[in-house]
């Protein structure tokens, strides 16, 4: 069997991405519907008319409204910025280097390696590959620096973690 060549791409984190895993690991699954039911949940009260007598309640059911749908998604975003300032990790570009054993991860003088084996399951948000590696530890690839090898990279992804990889899009 031919041996792949190696996959080879840098990133440069931004804010957009941070956001973008934020956003999706927040609202993904049975919490986000959740979340948007207490949201349309608080709409419906107060176009129903609830506390249209009572000043607290109103300001209260605004509040539920806009958690959700506005006020968390802007928490979300402050966190990604701070997050990607503060860290020294994200100051320079990280450069990513896959193959048939796994990947390396290496920025400046440093890097570090993983097996294929070391990745619990694969996401795909809107902007970006995650990698998980534990339950508090993720490799976000922005799809648009991984540039014209995506493709590659998906098919690597499908051929090393078949059962990870299923949640990865066309």
């Amino acid at each position: 069997m031919e041996a792949l060549r190696e996959i080879k791409f840098s990133v440069q984190m931004k804010v957009s991405y941070m956001f973008d895993f934020l956003y999706w690991h927040s609202y993904h699954g049975m919490t986000g519907v959740v979340n948007y039911a207490f949201s349309l949940a608080g709409v419906a009260a107060l176009i129903a008319g609830f506390g249209k007598d009572n000043t607290a309640v109103t300001v209260m059911l605004v509040v539920l409204a806009l958690l959700f749908t506005v006020i968390n998604p802007l928490s979300l975003l402050y966190k990604a910025a701070r997050q990607v300032k503060r860290a020294p990790m994200f100051q320079k570009p990280l450069h990513y280097c896959f193959d048939d054993k796994g990947f390396t991860i290496s920025q400046e003088s440093s890097s570090d390696s993983a097996r294929w084996e070391d990745v619990i399951f694969i996401r795909e948000t809107g902007k970006c590959i995650v990698l998980y590696m534990g339950a508090a530890n993720a490799i976000v690839l922005p799809k648009k620096d991984c540039g014209s090898q995506l493709p590659e990279l998906k098919a690597l992804l499908r051929a090393k973690l078949p059962e990870q990889a299923k949640k990865l899009k066309k």
